[in-house]
């Protein structure tokens, strides 16, 4: 799919539905700016396969309660997305074991200079250990179960739950049986540190 031909502004609209009752002038500002003038394609994109192709058609398949909305603009979107399957380049913290793609920023399939937004899927029976970054951050959860953990709180995420990282805040996500498909967003500090709660004198980039 050309991202051209893609309902970006649909999604956009549909995506602020769900984020409405979330009381952050910040996020809902730049959600009605891009719905107005929509973000431009990103021609230069490739599409690449996620590492868990069998596990995000199944978190897909089972956006079935109150995401459902959302379930054929993340098919198409996911389909032709550059999935990344990352580590941080650190395995003693977090070996693979989850895929994340940029749908919205400056590599993303729509650019945009001060956002980043896009899918994370993380594979069942994953530790994702105590981790922080500068950025602030959200989570839309689209499908499966978790226990998310900010700070000293523990929570159970579900289809719909929204999570916020304020910056720096500490977050870990443990999944069970089934995969996690959850749409995330950075706003802020997007191109900060990003570390691991023990560890912060190492900034754990992509590589």
């Amino acid at each position: 799919m050309n991202p051209a031909e893609f309902p970006i502004q649909t999604f956009l609209i549909e995506l602020n539905h769900h984020f409405q009752n979330v009381d952050h002038p910040g996020l809902s500002g730049m959600l009605q700016d891009m719905i107005t003038q929509p973000p431009s394609p990103n021609p230069q994109l490739e599409a690449k396969t996620p590492y868990f192709k069998k596990e995000l058609d199944q978190s897909i398949q089972d956006m079935n309660g109150s995401t459902h909305s959302l379930k054929s603009l993340v098919n198409d979107l996911s389909a032709n997305a550059s999935w990344q399957d990352a580590s941080r380049g650190v395995p003693e913290f977090m070996k693979k074991g989850y895929s994340f793609t940029e749908i919205i920023g400056q590599d993303g399939f729509f650019l945009h200079d001060s956002l980043r937004l896009g899918f994370f899927l993380q594979a069942p029976w994953i530790d994702y250990p105590a981790h922080a970054h500068d950025a602030e951050e959200w989570y839309l959860v689209l499908s499966g179960r978790a226990e998310w953990q900010i700070d000293d709180d523990v929570y159970q995420a579900e289809e719909g739950t929204i999570f916020h990282h304020p910056p720096t805040a500490g977050h870990r996500m443990l999944t069970f049986e089934n995969p996690l498909l959850a749409i995330w967003i950075w706003t802020g500090a997007i191109h900060g540190r990003y570390w691991f709660v023990g560890h912060e004198e190492i900034d754990c980039q992509l590589k």
